[in-house]
């Protein structure tokens, strides 16, 4: 994914968390972040 992105100079940020998963903890990390993303665009 992230090399596609960047062959199609799309804009990303790809988090990878030495030591995480895709567990709860790894997830709860950056979940608000995730939200807040969501939602400045569905609030518009």
């Amino acid at each position: 994914l992230a090399e596609a992105a960047r062959q199609k100079a799309w804009p990303m940020t790809l988090r990878i968390q030495p030591g995480y998963d895709h567990s709860y903890y790894f997830i709860a990390s950056f979940i608000e972040d995730h939200l807040r993303f969501h939602a400045q665009y569905l609030l518009k």
